[in-house]
Formats: C-alpha cells, structure tokens, sequence
C-alpha cells in the first residue's frame, strides 16, 4: 500500500535522507521521492540514475542534491510492507463478525410493520400514580439493605421500576 512517509531530515550536501522512525525501512519500500519546491524527482525506483543506497533507515541518494536546500520540501511515497494478520486476530474478527451478523439479525423487526414499513409499537401513557406506588412498594421492601445507601443504588432502583412499569404498557400490534 502506498503511503505519503513525513517524517524525515534531509542533508542536501551529503545527498541524505534520514528516515525518522523506529521501524526499518528497505530501499524495496521505497518508491520516489520528489523535491517538491524545485519540482524534481530525485529517487525513483526504476530509474537507475536516480536511485540510491540505504542503511540504518538512512537513504544516500545518487542524485546530485548539493544545488539544493536542506529545507526544500520532499514528498516521499513508500510502500507499507504490513504484516499478515496473526492466526488470534483472524480468529477474533470471525467472533466478531458473527456477533454483528446477530446483532443485525435482533434489530430486524419483530412485530408488525405499518404500510411505511416501519414497526409498529403502541406505547400507553404511564400512569403516575402507578409508578409512585411501584416505586414505594420496592422503595420500602429494601429499605432496610445497604442498596440505597448511595445515590446510584437509588437512580438504578428508580431506573428499573420505571422501566417495569413501562414494559408491562408495551402492547404490540
């Protein structure tokens, strides 16, 4: 895969790039680098006069660059050499990839769709005063246990009545 490398210095004067990076790269990566601010190609792959040698992530070119700036601007594409997928991780995206086949096979419609083809739900209108008295009947019944010692015991407590409530209206046509 072809990607656009920045991370370099270069030395006009010693014909030099210094690739800045912890992984090696091989002159087998490389593709072309071009000196974008004088519109030349100084390292082409199939090109012999202008190719190079490289060690220890630094490349000396055969091109003459000592005309050049070590501040000119250089666009080096290389080739990413990106290793095969471990045996673990192959597995991995196979489980991963059968959980998102169910999962998209959950949220296929389960009910009854209108003419827009979307699922119809009827939800009533939760009647306060059955949530109150819901919420006091379960509210009193652990009272005395450590669960609503804490303000998320109480918000979690209040979730489930509310959520209780409301699934026992759910009526599905």
């Amino acid at each position: 895969m072809k990607i656009l490398f920045e991370d370099y210095s270069f030395n006009a004067a010693t014909k030099q790039i210094t690739f800045n990076t912890t992984s090696a790269i091989g002159l087998e990566q490389l593709l072309i680098i071009t000196n974008v601010t004088d519109n030349i190609i100084i390292y082409n792959f199939a090109d012999p006069a202008a190719g190079g040698t490289i060690s220890n992530n630094v490349l000396t070119l055969d091109y003459n660059t000592v005309s050049m700036s070590n501040t000119d601007s250089l666009q080096i594409f290389i080739d990413s050499l990106l290793a095969p997928a471990s045996d673990e991780m192959l597995q991995s995206l196979q489980d991963q990839t059968a959980l998102l086949g169910r999962m998209v096979k959950l949220l296929e419609p389960s009910s009854v769709q209108g003419t827009s083809g979307r699922q119809q739900v009827d939800i009533n209108v939760v009647n306060s005063a059955v949530l109150s008295q819901n919420y006091q009947t379960y509210y009193s019944g652990l009272a005395s246990t450590s669960l609503i010692n804490t303000a998320e015991s109480i918000f979690n407590l209040q979730s489930r009545i509310a959520y209780a409530t409301l699934r026992q209206n759910l009526e599905f046509s």
